[in-house]
């Protein structure tokens, strides 16, 4: 029976050992991400004095406002491809756009400022209320329009983790609060 017992706790012990590894290596994998995506954004050899990290470390979104560039790094954790970073001007902004559960909260781009209209607050908190109805988010999307030959499209996911999250949850607050701080930013690029 002491045998039997012995055992049992040594495939216990093994098995925490294991699983302690494992965490250990997602939480590495996560940093290796964030470091590929920073090596591509410091090929530039820009300062960029604000960085945007979405939860899941697949963008990264770096501004330097006094050279007026943004870059923005992409990376599949997926693949072990390497993580792409492109340069643009300001002036390649053509906008951007705050999509919740498939719903355009905040739109703002080039062609809405030359044509002089522009989302009305009151659309959006009309949308804000329907949405708070729902309590579950499964879509955080921050979506850039770039004028540029190649993408011309970025749909960035904010949303904290792979499951829907609930509205009242502190992650998905610091999340959206992150998206419409780059929203705004974006807005102000787009009406210079």
């Amino acid at each position: 029976m002491l045998i039997f017992l012995m055992y049992m706790f040594a495939i216990i012990g093994v098995a925490l050992i294991l699983s302690a590894v494992i965490l250990e290596l997602k939480k590495l994998s996560a940093s290796s991400e964030l470091s590929r995506l920073l090596n591509a954004i410091s090929s530039f050899n820009i300062i960029f004095t604000k960085t945007f990290i979405p939860p899941n470390q697949s963008h990264l979104i770096a501004l330097n406002e006094s050279y007026k560039k943004i870059a923005i790094g992409s990376s599949d954790p997926k693949t072990s491809k390497k993580a792409i970073a492109k340069l643009y001007s300001f002036d390649n902004v053509m906008g951007s756009e705050i999509v919740v559960n498939a719903l355009t909260l905040s739109k703002v781009s080039k062609r809405q400022q030359n044509s002089k209209t522009t989302a009305s607050s009151a659309n959006i908190n009309v949308l804000n209320n329907a949405d708070e109805e729902a309590g579950v988010i499964e879509e955080l999307t921050l979506k850039i329009y770039i004028n540029s030959n190649g993408t011309s499209v970025y749909s960035i996911s904010f949303l904290p983790g792979l499951l829907p999250i609930q509205q009242s949850d502190n992650q998905y607050k610091e999340a959206f609060s992150q998206v419409q701080q780059l929203h705004a930013f974006f807005r102000s690029i787009v009406s210079e």
